[in-house]
């Protein structure tokens, strides 16, 4: 499982493991924010377990803030902005591919002079595809998410 940094302090992954955990810890996360619904699939451990997970590895900061791709709103982008200045740094974002956290960071970005191509540019090299989403991203580029 990757773990990719896609700024200078936000680091995005797929779902976590346990052994992901302590790659975590060795690239120094003091943060981890998870953006996936609890029981979205059935092989998927529970945030509590997950956050036994960082904790036996010194990481204590957790933040559950679940989203749904298509329907990431203003408020959305916001809260993770918040989670994002108001936790210790660097932040792992995770969801069940990355995208979903990824596109939290990216709408901020664009709405804030990041253009849609150094956006999606940026999450490729994360190792995560934006291009279903481009639309989505130019029109909040334009005028905020709705």
């Amino acid at each position: 499982m990757a773990i990719l940094k896609l700024s200078e302090n936000l680091y995005v992954s797929p779902q976590l493991t346990e052994q992901d955990a302590e790659e975590a810890a060795k690239l120094g996360i003091q943060t981890v924010i998870c953006n996936r619904p609890d029981g979205e699939e059935d092989s998927q451990p529970p945030t509590a377990e997950v956050r036994q997970w960082l904790s036996a590895q010194g990481i204590t900061t957790f933040k559950h803030q679940p989203v749904t791709a298509p329907n990431i709103t203003a408020s959305d982008v916001a809260a993770f902005q918040d989670l994002l200045q108001q936790t210790g740094k660097p932040v792992l974002a995770y969801c069940r591919t990355g995208t979903r956290s990824s596109l939290l960071w990216a709408y901020h970005q664009v709405q804030n002079g990041m253009s849609v191509e150094e956006a999606k540019a940026a999450a490729l090299q994360a190792g995560i595809d934006l291009t279903n989403f481009e639309t989505r991203l130019q029109a909040a580029a334009e005028n905020g998410i709705q």
